[in-house]
């Protein structure tokens, strides 16, 4: 049997695909591009990670894999023929392209929107899914009836970046089920979720059937999935598994900031300062000729928010304390997380 997806009530297919691709543009374009590629004879596709940590890497993947990851997700929730889902995410990246293969293989109807800050309140008609990124959620809070909009999903998924505590506890009211997932590129998307909101809100994830979980000697999270092709893939976030399977992360081991022999956790220090001060900022390491390496911090705000900054970081160990502080704006990948490798590049240009 053909391949095929239904896009905005329409059948496309590798024989139609390309009169339906005439004249399109954005999105569209992109989806027909993807398209092109996954009806072809190929068993495989090239992807890129997202680049948070450094450049983007090209990957190769099979479509068998693909397909597993997304039969995993159409299960878990409950998508399928008469579903609708929402795509409203880059289609460059694992996210986006994910989307489509669920859509193949859930059989489910998916509605394109160009990607924005607040994509629900552009929606016209209630969905039973859609996938955001946290930035895209904190924007539409912002707006006057952005609780609302995010009423007009069933089942919001959440990934692509750290969600602010402050926007987790917005989030307790919506009536839609909201999940935060776990996953990168080389998992083809989520291996693990987390219920956000509602009575089952954790912060701990559970992984998916057929995920099989341990800790590397360096303590991060070491994983197996044979349905996605995965025998061992050590990532490098620190974690801590419970007794019942389930685990959180505790931060990335290539954020953590050696200065002078003292180990400081830069995401754990970003979670404490945005606490403290409710602004958006990042934890970096800079080099440093004596200690190897010191804390840089960079924040979004206003001139006049910068004393509760430092009122902040008073307190804080001697090490610990930003060597370097420069306000502007955060760099960000396409899918929305932090840029890392940016933010470094541009506190050590401004500290010159």
């Amino acid at each position: 049997m053909q391949e095929q997806v239904i896009v905005h009530g329409q059948v496309l297919t590798a024989q139609n695909l390309p009169t339906w691709r005439q004249g399109k543009t954005g999105m569209a374009a992109e989806l027909a591009d993807f398209l092109d590629e996954w009806f072809s004879a190929s068993p495989t596709m090239w992807l890129h990670t997202s680049g948070s940590t450094g450049k983007p890497k090209p990957m190769q993947a099979t479509k068998a894999a693909m397909r597993a990851s997304a039969l995993a997700t159409c299960r878990f929730f409950q998508l399928g023929p008469g579903c609708t889902a929402l795509l409203c995410l880059p289609l460059r990246y694992i996210a986006g392209k994910m989307m489509v293969v669920r859509a193949i293989v859930g059989g489910f109807n998916l509605i394109l929107q160009e990607p924005s800050s607040t994509p629900l309140q552009e929606l016209s008609t209630p969905v039973d899914f859609v996938p955001l990124v946290p930035m895209q959620v904190q924007s539409t809070l912002q707006q006057k009836n952005g609780a609302e909009a995010l009423q007009r999903a069933r089942q919001i998924l959440l990934g692509g970046g750290f969600i602010e505590p402050h926007t987790e506890a917005a989030l307790q009211s919506s009536p839609g089920a909201v999940y935060a997932s776990y996953g990168m590129t080389e998992t083809l998307s989520h291996i693990a979720l987390r219920r956000v909101n509602g009575p089952e809100a954790t912060p701990y994830y559970t992984p998916l059937p057929g995920v099989s979980l341990s800790l590397s000697p360096r303590g991060t999270l070491a994983l197996s999935a044979p349905y996605l092709g995965i025998d061992y893939l050590e990532t490098n976030d620190l974690a801590e598994i419970a007794a019942d399977g389930k685990f959180r992360i505790v931060g990335r081991a290539d954020c953590v900031i050696n200065s002078g022999g003292v180990k400081i956790q830069a995401e754990e220090l970003e979670q404490q300062l945005r606490a403290a001060t409710g602004l958006n900022l990042i934890i970096v390491p800079l080099p440093h000729p004596v200690l190897g390496q010191t804390v840089g911090l960079l924040w979004e705000g206003e001139p006049a928010e910068e004393p509760r900054l430092h009122q902040a970081i008073a307190p804080l160990p001697r090490y610990h304390r930003p060597a370097c502080i420069v306000r502007g704006n955060i760099p960000l990948t396409a899918t929305g997380k932090p840029a890392r490798a940016a933010a470094i590049a541009f506190l050590i240009d401004k500290s010159l």
